[in-house]
This record gives C-alpha cells, sequence and structure tokens, in this order.
C-alpha cells in the first residue's frame, strides 16, 4: 500500500515550484506556441493523475496513464520544434469530421522525436525523450494494450521500489514539460530557476547517470 507515502506529497510540492516558476505569459499567441503551451498542459494534468492513481494503487491506469503523459509531452515539444506548418494547421484546426481523419495521420512518437533531434538548440528534451523512449515505451505499450506486462502484474502484485521508479518518472517527465513552457514564455535564462530543484528533490526525481 502506498497511500500517505511522502513521495506523494514531496512530488505535490514539486510540481508547485515548477508551476510557479513557469507562471508568465506565453511570449506570444501564435498557433505553434499556443499548442506547444496547451500539449505542456495536458502533460502535466495527466502527471497529476498518475500520482494520485498509483497512490489509491489503481497501478495498471496509472501505469498507462504515463504513457499517455510521455506522449503528450513529445507532442508539445515536437509541435514547436519539429511540425511542418501543414501539420500545426490540420493540429489546430476546428474540431469536425474531416479534421478528425486528417489528425490521425501525424508522425508517430517515435518519428517526432527523431525530428525534435535534427534542432540544435532542442538537444536537451531530445536526449531526455529519446532515453525515455528507449527504456520504457514497450513496457509502457503493454499496459496500454492489455499485454503480457499487466498481466503478469495483476497475478504477481507490484513491488514498492517498480512504483516508487515510476512516479519519478513521471516527475521527470513532468520537469521537461516545465522546462518546454519556460521557453514558450520567451524570458532568458528562465530555465535556470529550475536547477535548484533537482537537488531539493532529488528524492521524487530519476537519478542523474554518471
Amino acid at each position: 500500500m502506498m497511500e500517505g507515502h511522502p513521495i506523494f506529497q514531496r512530488s505535490d510540492l514539486l510540481l508547485q515550484d515548477l508551476l510557479e516558476i513557469a507562471d508568465h505569459p506565453l511570449y506570444d499567441s501564435s498557433s505553434r506556441i499556443a499548442s506547444s503551451s496547451d500539449f505542456c498542459g495536458l502533460s502535466l494534468e495527466h502527471a497529476e493523475s498518475v500520482r494520485k492513481l498509483f497512490e489509491c494503487n489503481l497501478h495498471a491506469s496509472g501505469i498507462a496513464l504515463l504513457r499517455i503523459q510521455f506522449e503528450t509531452l513529445v507532442r508539445g515539444i515536437w509541435v514547436f520544434y519539429g511540425a511542418t506548418d501543414d501539420e500545426l494547421e490540420k493540429i489546430t484546426s476546428p474540431l469536425t469530421m474531416d479534421a478528425q481523419q486528417l489528425a490521425q495521420k501525424m508522425p508517430m512518437a517515435a518519428d517526432m522525436i527523431e525530428s525534435i533531434g535534427k534542432k540544435p538548440q532542442a538537444m536537451v528534451p531530445f536526449n531526455a525523450l529519446s532515453e525515455f523512449k528507449q527504456s520504457s515505451w514497450k513496457p509502457l505499450n503493454s499496459y496500454v494494450h492489455a499485454g503480457i506486462h499487466p498481466l503478469a502484474r495483476q497475478r504477481e502484485g507490484y513491488p514498492f521500489p517498480f512504483i516508487h521508479q515510476l512516479i519519478r518518472q513521471s516527475n521527470g517527465l513532468a520537469v521537461i514539460a516545465i522546462m518546454q513552457a519556460c521557453i514558450l514564455t520567451g524570458i532568458n535564462d528562465l530555465q535556470k530557476q529550475i536547477a535548484p530543484l533537482h537537488t531539493r528533490f532529488a528524492d521524487c526525481l530519476p537519478d542523474h547517470k554518471k
């Protein structure tokens, strides 16, 4: 049982501090910046929901939502750095049946990450997203598509260290979303305010590789 574990309160405090840093108007009202901001906001909403599901011991649902949190974040960064004007128009069109069909033809997550990697100024999010996808994509897909992973866990249970690590990964994705939100404000060096949080909240963020 993880209900009441300190990592949930610590994670909430981390998100509050992150949101305070990025609490500034967008640089402009362009559809590219606005769409990136919307996707990042959705990803942060998913991050909060992931934690709440885990705290209620709804583990399989929380893990499935972690993949959605990640993919939403990928779109938020891709729409800013990698989406063509035509792709951006498809995403931002009014919700109709035709627009829905066109939006279904968007690139896959791997292609979005690849296009992000072609932008030198996006190397930090590119490296973080690539690392997460390489290590976690297939197991998370198994939860989304009712594969072998959730079935095995349903029988064997969810060890505390396993869930603890997933919460830390979700928090790490939230940090990336706020980093992107800082960029969208156009305020120079705003991201630097995030750095002290890595030390203050090291207990609920992914371990840094040596």
